[in-house]
Formats: structure tokens, sequence, C-alpha cells
């Protein structure tokens, strides 16, 4: 498709040589020589580049140029100048205007100059559209849930996002507490800016403090040259510090630094270097035991602790578990290419009843394996992951093996506890048990009745 520019100069003999370089270069051209006729073309047309000559009847081109960057700020003006008034041109630049060419140019400087402006302008649409991106996937959309407690959690991350204060996030292993931090930067003010996690846990403390902070050539064996830290990478953005609870003591007095003076020292430096960063920190472990035990600064804690956000676990939010459920389902079914219509009912009552200690995050993977595993057009019990089974505890201790009686006795013996265990678990639902044990519904109830089980001993 066709660019199309607005040339708006009253010098007829000019606006006749841009007509004819522009359309021989296959532009389409809108013609205006004032204001006035400015104005009515767009209110009609959208052009992707305005000629604006300085010297015009009535309204300047400096006039008009701020109409027209409020009306369509992203459409790039060149402004058309003659020695008299390039300090105009200067001014129009500041204004909003992209460049200025000055009388008389040549037909290819036109061009190179058009070139440029529509290819800034169309970057500049690109980002916009990913920024639009990004925003989709990260403002909200990994977080899923309907239970209040997520509708909460969405209300108080709309809240924080648009203020500067630091937010510290606690949780469980596998809730999402780098979605919850990733949609309080993507949202906030600082969304243009850059979001950098890392996580505390993963590096030793030299290397964790020369990531953070930085380091000069020289600072240690193995610096050859100067490195920017995080710190000032992430600067007019946010820095997300994922299990801070594990930083060394002798780091946290840095990082106090940090977050009192918005100051830091690169390794090997004497150089203040300022940093202006927005701290998002995240734990699953207990830091009033750490405080106590004089693992983690108080004066820290509460530095980072400006905000706190809880992630309740999921076991606590189970009315979210069919939602995620059915969500990471479309995912995998439809990233391995498979037509996979939902789960089949025994796997589902596993799915609700299982307690999760690995949180959204075992869910997730739990549905990925069922997903990979399935043959069938919905997933059924035997594509859950074995260890969602769990087995019996006894006392805190493994059971002895009763080798005094027979192969029979004891296979006799196991078996009754299997169907009394597996009863317990499905509430005397002998369709679930049945299909938990892989049998025919009739031969489970000839077991039972074998071996004088009561249903309604199990039914709630």
């Amino acid at each position: 498709m066709n660019k199309s520019i607005l040339i708006v100069d009253d010098d007829k003999t000019v606006l006749d040589s841009m007509r004819e370089i522009l359309t021989r270069s296959e532009y389409t051209c809108f013609e205006a020589v004032d204001g006035d006729s400015m104005d009515r073309i767009l209110s009609r047309e959208h052009p992707d580049l305005i000629l604006l000559d300085v010297k015009l009847p009535g309204r300047s081109g400096l006039e008009l140029l701020p109409e027209i960057k409020k009306l369509n700020p992203d459409t790039p003006v060149i402004i058309i100048t003659g020695n008299a008034e390039i300090n105009d041109a200067v001014k129009a630049i500041k204004t909003g205007a992209f460049d200025y060419l000055k009388k008389p140019f040549k037909s290819k400087e036109l061009l190179i100059n058009i070139e440029k402006a529509l290819s800034w302008s169309n970057l500049l649409f690109r980002n916009r559209n990913l920024q639009e991106q990004l925003e989709k996937e990260f403002s909200f959309q990994g977080i899923i849930g309907k239970s209040k407690s997520i509708r909460d959690l969405i209300k108080t991350i709309k809240q924080i996002a648009q203020t500067d204060s630091n937010v510290f996030i606690t949780g469980e292993s596998g809730t999402g507490k780098d979605l919850v931090a990733k949609a309080i930067h993507f949202t906030g003010n600082r969304k243009s800016n850059p979001y950098i996690p890392i996580n505390c846990s993963s590096l030793p403390e030299t290397l964790l403090e020369s990531e953070l902070f930085g380091f000069t050539k020289g600072a240690f064996t193995g610096a050859y040259t100067n490195k920017i830290g995080l710190f000032k990478a992430a600067d007019l953005g946010t820095i997300f510090l994922d299990e801070i609870g594990d930083m060394p003591v002798t780091l946290q007095a840095k990082m106090l630094r940090v977050l009192e003076t918005q100051e830091f020292t690169p390794l090997g430096s004497t150089t203040v270097m300022k940093t202006n960063v927005r701290i998002i920190s995240a734990t699953n472990a207990n830091l009033s035991e750490k405080i106590n035990s004089n693992l983690f600064r108080e004066d820290l804690y509460y530095r980072l602790n400006v905000v706190n956000i809880h992630i309740p676990p999921l076991r606590e939010r189970r009315e979210d578990i069919l939602l995620l459920s059915d969500y990471f389902l479309k995912k995998y079914s439809s990233k391995m290419n498979k037509e996979i219509k939902g789960f089949h009912e025994g796997a589902l009552d596993m799915i609700m009843r299982y307690n999760w200690p690995g949180n959204v995050r075992e869910l997730e993977n739990a549905v990925e394996s069922s997903c990979a595993l399935a043959t069938e057009s919905h997933i059924e019990l035997k594509n859950l992951p074995e260890y969602m089974f769990g087995k019996r505890i006894t006392q805190g201790r493994s059971e002895l093996m009763p080798i005094n009686r027979s192969l029979k006795e004891t296979m006799d013996h196991y078996e009754k506890e299997y169907i009394t265990e597996l009863l317990k678990f499905c509430n005397g639902n002998v369709t679930k048990a049945s299909e938990i044990a892989q049998i025919a519904r009739q031969n489970f109830h000839a077991k039972m009745k074998g071996f004088e089980i009561n249903v309604n001993d199990f039914r709630k």
C-alpha cells in the first residue's frame, strides 16, 4: 500500500516540484496552501507524513505544528525552511518535528528524509505494538483465578502499580510470585523501562554482588573489562529480587544503602553511582525466623516490605483449580497438536482432591505431563502423574512385611487394606474407587463383599 504525504506550502513552484518528485516515487499526495486548507484535509484524511513550510499566510508552520502533533502525535512532520528561518526550524524540532529541509533542496535529499521519517514512524508503531503485547501478556493474563483471594490480589496490584513503593511478595514455591512482580511493573509508570529479575539463591555471594553492582576492570581475577551491574541496567525501571531471604548477610548492608540513598559502588571502584529503581522482592522463606537467627537484617526487611502482598497456596483457593486446569489443558493440547476436550470425571476428581504442595507450577506440570500421555479425547485417571496417588504412612515409619503368612493371606491382607484406603479417599464412592483401581464396578463390589467391607462406613 502506497504511503500518503500532505504537502503544506503556499509557493506553487515548490508545491508542484515536490508533488512531481513524490508521485514519481509512488507516494500519494495531498496539497494545502495554508492552515485552513490543511485542517480540511486532516479532517478527512490520515497522511503518513506531513511536509510543512515555516512561512505560510495566516498561521505559520510553527503555530500549526502543535495543533498537528496534538491531533496526530505519531505522524512525522518535516519542516521546509529557507536560510532566514533556520532558528524557527530548530524550534520546530524541539516542538516535535522530525527534521527540517532547507530550500533549495534536491529530490534525492527530499526522498531520503522522507524515508527516514517513515522508517521512524514504522519503528514507533512496532514498538507500541510490542508494548501492548507485553502488557497483554503480563497484565494479569498469567494470573488466573476467580476466588476472592485472587480478585483481591489483582485489585491490590492495580492500586500499587501506579506508585513507586517497594513491594515484598510472600508465598509458597510455585504460587506465581514472578507473575505478580511482572504484572506490577508492566501496568505501572515504569512499564516502558527495564524489568530485570534475578534469583538471589542461584548465585554464590561474590558473583551475586558483581551481578547486582557491577565491577571495574581488574577488580578480581577474571575481571578483564568493566561491567555494568543490574542496578544500573534497571535504572528508571524495576529490579525483581527473587528468593531475597537467601541473600548473604554481608551483601545485605550494600542492599540497604541502595534502598536508603539510591547509590552504590561497583566492585573495585571508588566512584559512587546513582540509580532510580523500584525494588520488588519475593521469598518463600520465613524471614522472621531468619531475623531472629541474625541471618537477615531487620532494617533491610522493613525497607523492602513497604507494601506486602501474600499469594495464598492453591489448596486454599480450590475454586481456582478447575479454571487453571482448563487453561493449561488448552495451552498444552494446542502446543502438542492434540484435540483433548477435557478431563474424565475420575481424573478431575483426583485433581480437585490433591493438595498441590507445589501449587500452580506443580498443577501446570501435571497437566502438561497428562497431555503428553493422553491418547483419548479426555485426560483419564491413568494419565495423571503417579505421585498424585500418594502412599499410606504408618505412624511415620515403614510397615514390616508379614512374612509369617502364606502368599495368599499376605495378598488378601494388602488387597483389603488397599480397598479400605481407596474407599476412604473416595468417601465411599464405589464408581470412583473402581475407576482408580482400574477394575469393573461389579468386580469391585464383589471384592468388598468378599472382604466384608461395608461401603456405608466410608460415606460422610
